[in-house]
């Protein structure tokens, strides 16, 4: 009984569990994802990619169907990259602050002011102002141009 034991493997060293290789799919699914994230990665860094991306969003803010979210998100990548980048982009950056903050509060006050109609007033001509500046500095960013005083509060 011994040797029958012996001989059914009971000497021999197990053999440790191989780890699965990744499929095919696996690896090509990993690969576009890492090309998602490298390009999505160029618009987020300071930049023309991404001050373009900025005044993108804040056009985008003035379509009532999207709100201010990405009005919020522009201003949130702004000041992130503030200070971050070359003379050029960082001008971008302090307008497209100033911006936000500005038109923001227009908004705000026009808003409260619609009660006695001459916040309708006050809400076109924000938006009329945000669209100018926006296109304005999209214009500049295309252009690779500076913004030549940012700290106006005119376009």
């Amino acid at each position: 009984m011994a040797e029958t034991d012996s001989k059914a493997g009971g000497d021999k060293p197990e053999e440790a569990p191989r780890e699965a290789e990744p499929a095919a799919e696996d690896v090509r699914s990993s690969e576009q994802t890492q090309a998602t994230f490298d390009v999505i990665s160029d618009y987020l860094r300071p930049g023309r990619e991404n001050v373009m991306l900025i005044y993108i969003l804040y056009v985008g803010g003035m379509i009532p169907a999207f709100g201010v979210v990405p009005i919020i998100a522009g201003f949130v990548i702004a000041v992130l990259n503030r200070g971050n980048g070359t003379e050029v982009w960082n001008s971008h950056y302090d307008y497209m602050v100033r911006q936000a903050v500005i038109g923001l509060v227009a908004m705000a006050i026009s808003f409260v002011l619609v009660f006695i109609l001459i916040g309708v007033i006050g809400l076109i001509l924000t938006a009329i102002w945000w669209l100018i500046r926006s296109i304005k500095g999209l214009i500049a960013a295309s252009r690779y141009e500076a913004i030549p005083d940012p700290t106006t509060y005119s376009w």
